[in-house]
């Protein structure tokens, strides 16, 4: 006999990307499914110091209203399917601070978005998601913008 999996909060990671649009898409359904309350999660990165305050302020006002625009998408999508949300703007290591909230809230899972990079180029840039998956202690869900398109492909095609 089969244990069906329960949750009360799942934590949803956001950049804006599309990947991360497609994160909030899965996250929000699988809360809805669940009866969930999703917390949306954006982290702005803190810029090096290196090129001195004024241009640190600058990358830090626009990475601000990045996590802004994409938590604001993401409110309207829950709210569009009635689904309880709660919003965290942030900033740091996106995956430290995405692992943080989720141990805050109790959350019974995490879901971000990927890329798409490849193995190279993640490597040599990091992945939000990767790190994510490697360092959790609950389910993360990676949502992933090939595989998306593949099952759209695939239930057009059972129809």
């Amino acid at each position: 006999m089969r244990e069906q999996f329960e949750a009360r909060e799942i934590v949803i990671g956001t950049d804006g990307s599309a990947g991360a649009a497609l994160a909030v898409e899965q996250g929000v359904w699988l809360a809805k499914m669940l009866g969930a309350r999703a917390t949306f999660v954006a982290v702005a990165r803190e810029p090096s110091l290196v090129l001195g305050e004024p241009y640190y302020q600058r990358a830090l006002t626009a990475d601000l209203a990045k996590a802004r625009a994409a938590i604001d998408d993401a409110v309207l999508f829950a709210e569009e399917r009635d689904v309880p949300y709660e919003s965290e703007i942030l900033e740091g290591a996106p995956a430290e601070k995405i692992l943080g909230v989720a141990q805050a809230h109790g959350a019974d899972m995490i879901v971000v978005g990927c890329r798409g990079r490849g193995a190279v180029t993640g490597a040599v840039l990091g992945s939000v998601s990767s790190d994510v998956v490697h360092r959790a202690d609950r389910p993360v869900l990676v949502a992933r913008p090939a595989a998306h398109v593949e099952l759209a492909a695939a239930s057009t095609l059972a129809v």
